[in-house]
């Protein structure tokens, strides 16, 4: 019973951002325009409206296809985590090593009490993201340590 819950949990590790990526690739080569919008980039040329459906597009269309068929697919579930945590951490890494960068936080202390106070210029696309990211990317590490999830 152990066993099957670990395996389905794993392979949920890799089903749901593999279909995230695959909605969200879709949506970004039907309109590369929207992943521009989403990250706050201006597009000076029709070059880079074929670059963001590349990139936006194919490459994560294909990634996710990859990721989600490693969960559903026999023999495929370790491969299909390492390339998960790999691509996931990779993202998350270049993402907060720029956004948090960026974060100003401050600390005040007065007669025993402290205030905490958080900013940035990010939007809410980026913390998103890299909470998505780090967050699968973390759970798919944690899956190959369990050397039970060999399918």
């Amino acid at each position: 019973m152990f066993a099957t819950s670990v395996l389905a949990f794993s392979r949920a590790v890799l089903i749901i951002p593999g279909a995230l990526f695959m909605v969200y690739g879709a949506m970004c080569w039907y309109n590369p325009e929207l992943p521009a919008e989403n990250a706050g980039l201006w597009v000076a040329h029709h070059n880079g409206l074929a670059e963001l459906a590349a990139m936006y597009g194919g490459l994560q269309w294909c990634l996710g296809s990859i990721i989600l068929l490693s969960g559903i697919l026999k023999g495929y579930l370790r491969p299909g985590l390492w390339l998960s945590m790999m691509v996931l951490g990779g993202l998350a890494a270049a993402r907060g090593s720029v956004a948090f960068g960026n974060f100003d936080l401050t600390i005040q202390t007065a007669q025993g009490a402290a205030d905490v106070a958080m900013s940035s210029d990010f939007t809410s696309y980026t913390w998103y993201a890299l909470l998505f990211e780090a967050t699968f990317a973390l759970l798919a590490g944690l899956c190959l340590l369990n050397r039970e999830n060999q399918n």
